[in-house]
């Protein structure tokens, strides 16, 4: 799978409603989702100029615009997207456009990205040109699925023992190493957290496995995948502790 196969995926999926194809363990009839808050939190957006890369229907470009940023623009190259977002805050600061990061131009203090990288064919070709867009001070701050725990480990194993499709658009699956040697390269500094540990080896990882394993493993009895649920249920998340590395989700923030 390559980047430009997930742009009809990505129409279809706005087209049809973010709420129908996201997990309910990712929405969770919050309003706000963790992963839009702890972007939210790590700076004071005051005055700042913002690029949005692959800003979906709009919502954290708007709330960044909220927090007080001087301008905020979201670029996604998905135009179903792009519509919606127009649709939703055009009478506010954020603008919109559907074009991809290469035709941007001008200089930005931050660019953010949630749940952009891992689509990405080059990653680091991308955070090079995304680097490029930036102030002489400026930051990138993303998030990204984090595999560095006891639910990445169990459907990696799936994925490549058994073929299972594990997700449904993501090309990589990240840890934190492959970005600290991002940060070498493009030398910047990294600081990095991850976040959503009950979802990395908790309670939530279980509740999504039950839902997630039976699709995964067609053909397998039911009672085998129930007692492995069974037998992780009783043990991980009595046993697995937060780690800096064992959230299922990560933030990563670079700066020059």
């Amino acid at each position: 799978m390559q980047n430009k196969d997930l742009k009809k995926f990505y129409n279809r999926v706005y087209s049809r409603g973010e709420g129908k194809h996201y997990t309910k363990l990712v929405l969770d009839k919050k309003k706000i989702t963790d992963e839009k808050k702890e972007i939210l939190n790590e700076i004071s957006w005051e005055e700042k100029t913002v690029l949005d890369v692959g800003c979906g229907t709009g919502e954290l470009a708007y709330l960044v615009a909220r927090k007080g940023a001087r301008s905020v623009l979201g670029v996604d190259y998905s135009k179903k997207a792009i519509e919606i977002a127009d649709k939703s805050y055009k009478s506010l600061n954020p603008s919109y456009r559907c074009e991809d990061i290469s035709d941007v131009r001008g200089k930005f203090d931050v660019i953010v990205m949630a749940g952009v990288l891992e689509h990405i064919d080059n990653p680091l070709l991308f955070l090079k040109k995304t680097k490029n867009l930036l102030n002489k001070k400026g930051s990138i701050i993303l998030t990204c699925p984090n595999w560095s725990n006891a639910r990445g480990y169990i459907l990696l194993a799936l994925k490549e023992l058994h073929g299972a499709k594990i997700t449904l658009a993501d090309i990589h699956h990240f840890t934190p190493l492959e970005f600290e040697d991002w940060g070498k390269k493009l030398n910047m500094k990294l600081s990095w957290r991850t976040f959503e540990h009950g979802w990395g080896h908790g309670d939530k990882m279980i509740e999504d496995l039950k839902k997630r394993l039976p699709k995964l493993m067609k053909g397998k009895k039911e009672k085998e995948i129930n007692n492995f649920i069974k037998w992780l249920n009783e043990h991980t998340p009595k046993l697995e502790e937060d780690r800096k590395a064992s959230g299922a989700v990560a933030l990563y923030h670079f700066s020059k």
